[in-house]
């Protein structure tokens, strides 16, 4: 089987962390101040990531669900184990009502979301049953195109002299709490907690032992990426606006006016939401599938059927999730399924797991020693 390139992980690890969250800000919600809470959160997510990989070095060659047993035992591991699959496809699922949300909000409000996101949905299929290499190299290309077009984005906001370096004072202007909390949980479960989902593919990478270095690299550009258009969008719009913005990102793209020649390049934010979108949904379906397969082998007998079977539900689940955009983010995203989903999935879970093979390797090693 072949095996993942360093530049491939990279590549997959940048498109997945970047997602959804650049369609709506990195913690936009805190206003000005928002790019504190990046500058923080990425401290704070780099340690967890590094955690989830030296989890992965005391267990080689085992995947994210196989940690789990292999250190808990089976009656408390396995349960533990089979939530992981589940919440990868519920969050599939609200890809889909991210998407469902912003195409007629954005280039296409006369196209009813079902048809879009069923077409969306048919090309998810088709990308998984071509598997993840065929897609990783899809991955290689898409990941400098969607570079340039963020330089270019950046330069022609610059060239628009619509940019106020004193919009980001004053800093802290409510203190450090508000700042604190949005980087706990939220900021570090979004984006960071959710990387624990690369655990399932790892394995598949050509020197596992040595993915810290493309993990680290792709984690720090998604990171850039965030931190340089929360300060564009609050050296442009100001804080108030930013913090009530639902896609800042893409009301940026519509401030580009230069001399009246070039302007308005929504269409060029749709179309890379759409690709960072289609590759955090392809990764969160097919680490999820992965799991099930591994966790009920019989599965991997039935994989054409499963995998439509998913489809539907991820599609079903996601159109009906909720009834807006505002509900979906500030009611089911903040105050339901962080503190009480990835909060234990994404932190205090590994953290348990993190322990526990950290002392069963050093008693290990110390029997060695003694023989």
């Amino acid at each position: 089987m072949n095996k993942l390139t360093k530049y491939q992980l990279f590549c997959l690890t940048f498109l997945f962390q970047l997602g959804t969250t650049v369609i709506f800000g990195f913690a936009a919600a805190t206003g000005r101040d928002a790019w504190i809470v990046t500058l923080i959160s990425t401290f704070f997510g780099v340690a967890l990531i590094f955690m989830y990989m030296g989890i992965m070095k005391m267990n080689p060659g085992l995947t994210l669900v196989e940690w789990y047993p292999q250190q808990l035992g089976k009656w408390i591991g396995l349960p533990i184990a089979f939530l992981y699959p589940l919440i990868f496809l519920f969050d599939a699922a609200r890809i889909v009502t991210d998407l469902r949300d912003l195409i007629p909000t954005t280039i296409l409000p006369q196209t009813p979301p079902i048809v879009i996101m069923i077409l969306f949905m048919l090309i998810i299929l088709y990308a998984l049953y071509l598997g993840l290499h065929n897609v990783t190299r899809v991955a290689e290309i898409m990941v400098p195109f969607i570079l340039i077009l963020f330089i270019i984005e950046i330069i022609f906001l610059l060239m628009s002299k619509i940019v106020v370096l004193s919009l980001l004072k004053p800093i802290l202007w409510d203190g450090w709490h508000p700042v604190l909390k949005a980087v706990f949980p939220e900021g570090i479960s979004q984006t960071y907690g959710e990387t624990i989902a690369m655990a399932m593919i790892w394995t598949q990478a050509a020197q596992s032992e040595k993915i810290w270095k493309p993990t680290l690299i792709a984690t720090l550009l998604a990171s850039l990426s965030f931190l340089t258009f929360d300060m564009l969008s609050i050296m442009i719009f100001g804080g108030v606006l930013f913090e009530r913005s639902i896609y800042p990102f893409y009301t940026l793209t519509g401030m580009v006016n230069i001399n009246g020649f070039i302007t308005n390049l929504n269409p060029f934010a749709v179309m890379y939401f759409f690709i960072t979108a289609f590759f955090k949904l392809f990764l969160k379906m097919y680490t999820g599938l992965a799991a099930l397969q591994i966790l009920i082998p019989y599965l991997g007998k039935r994989k054409r059927h499963i995998v439509w079977i998913s489809a539907l539900c991820v599609l079903t689940v996601g159109m009906v999730l909720s009834q807006n955009i505002a509900e979906h983010i500030y009611v089911l995203a903040i105050k339901q399924i962080t503190p009480y989903v990835w909060i234990p999935l994404f932190i205090i879970f590994p953290v348990i797991l993190f322990i526990v093979s950290s002392v069963r390797l050093w008693i290990q090693r110390r029997q060695k020693k003694q023989h």
